[in-house]
């Protein structure tokens, strides 16, 4: 297993499978999937298919107004395969890749069912809790900082 780039579409499958229930009527393609600077992420099987895909793109985030930051989007593991640590791995690749770029804070709108996921790796949920309009779930938003400012 390795952890590599990919292009966008081949983080649909994924996404579609676990973030959307597998329905087929629900749009996969996240608005800034193909902006400049955005990142996907796989950890990819001894033949190249996708286990888990993660993105994330320069978007400002409001609770760390005037920092450099990237929004991760669309985590998802195949449930098989949940438990293995396939997750944190793309959260440490997206962290270094991060700190290499300077960026100082990622965030995320984080389900409430994934809270301890990301708290485990150094996450912090603030705010009060919202129901996002593409899942109906209930969410946090959740932030890393990376870089603390001097």
């Amino acid at each position: 297993m390795r952890v590599a780039e990919i292009p966008a579409e081949a983080t649909h499958e994924l996404r579609r499978r676990v973030l959307r229930r597998g329905r087929r009527e629900v749009e996969v393609r996240f608005a800034g999937d193909d902006a400049a600077g955005t990142l996907h992420l796989a950890v990819l099987d001894d033949d190249g298919r996708p286990l888990a895909v993660a993105t994330a793109s320069p978007q400002a985030c409001e609770r760390r107004a005037g920092r450099t930051a990237w929004k991760v989007r669309g985590m998802a593991v195949k449930p098989e395969r949940q438990g293995e640590g396939l997750g944190g791995r793309l959260l440490e690749e997206i962290e270094a890749r991060a700190t290499g770029a300077g960026i100082e804070v990622l965030w995320a709108d984080g389900r409430d069912s994934a809270l301890g996921f990301y708290r485990r790796r150094g996450w912090v949920v603030e705010g009060e809790s919202y129901l996002t309009p593409a899942t109906g779930l209930a969410h946090h938003t959740i932030i890393r900082d990376v870089l603390l400012p001097p």
